[in-house]
């Protein structure tokens, strides 16, 4: 038993302090990792949003590109929706796909993302509804 003892305390002072911390990680941000794109019919203007294991966001929209955190939850509401919280944290400023013009806009988001049960798509909604939402996003990778 004293032998036990001592290989365990030496097994956990040898263990990195981020191992130690590994709680403090958020959950994964689970089927939205991987690339997304989506082209707006009324000006054929497409998008890729690159969704990251690590939590980070770079979209290419129009002549913009910026770069978020995003937090996905784990598990979708009754309806199926994902709640998308995002924190923008760098921007070009320039002409993104929408018709608004550039505002360099830093503020977090929410959004409803609700994924296809079958194909590899999704919406991106303003509310946990089918009411203002766009896409669908189709993932580029398998």
């Amino acid at each position: 038993m004293k032998r036990l003892t001592r290989c365990l305390t030496l097994l956990l002072a040898a263990c990195p302090p981020a191992y130690a911390v590994a709680t403090d990680v958020p959950p994964p941000p689970g089927p939205i990792v991987g690339k997304w794109t989506w082209t707006r019919s009324d000006n054929n203007c497409t998008e890729v949003y690159d969704y990251r294991a690590d939590g980070t966001l770079h979209v290419v929209s129009g002549e913009e590109e910026s770069d978020s955190t995003y937090r996905l939850s784990v598990k979708p509401d009754a309806s199926g929706f994902h709640e998308l919280k995002g924190q923008p944290v760098r921007t070009n400023g320039r002409q993104d796909c929408s018709d608004s013009p550039p505002t360099g806009d830093l503020s977090p988001y929410v959004v409803y993302v609700i994924f296809h049960t079958r194909e590899p798509k999704m919406l991106v909604c303003q509310t946990p509804t089918l009411d203002q939402c766009f896409g669908p996003l189709r993932r580029m990778d398998p």
